[in-house]
């Protein structure tokens, strides 16, 4: 009994320290943070103070278009990779118009390994 659970504890312990491995880069916005945020109402110092500044700023017909790029690349290969943004539209006096995600999973696994394998 003492062997089952002390390798039951040795797999937990392994599995957990995996997601310390996982590869992130760029800012991860969440839906909660995108609910907050009000259309109409919410500014670019609102969107500055809950999630800090854009990785990218661009113009697109008279709106500017502040994009937060995420990426996560777990440690373990059966789980899927996140690839995503998260992109705000402002008018010219820097008044949220809209707020989404764009992206997603490529591939059919989200791992671009096992989907070039045929995994």
């Amino acid at each position: 009994m003492k062997v089952l659970f002390l390798s039951a504890a040795i797999a937990a312990a392994a599995l957990t320290g995996c997601a310390t491995l996982d590869h992130r880069t760029g800012t991860e916005v969440t839906q909660q943070q995108l609910d907050t945020l009000k259309t109409g109402t919410s500014r670019q110092s609102d969107v500055i103070k809950m999630i800090g500044h854009p990785s990218q700023k661009t113009m697109h017909k008279g709106r500017e278009v502040w994009t937060y790029d995420f990426t996560l690349i777990p440690a373990m290969p059966w789980q899927a990779n996140k690839q995503e943004a998260a992109v705000f539209e402002f008018d010219k006096d820097g008044i949220l118009l809209e707020a989404y995600k764009s992206g997603g999973r490529p591939g059919k696994s989200g791992n671009p390994m096992l989907d070039a394998a045929g995994m």
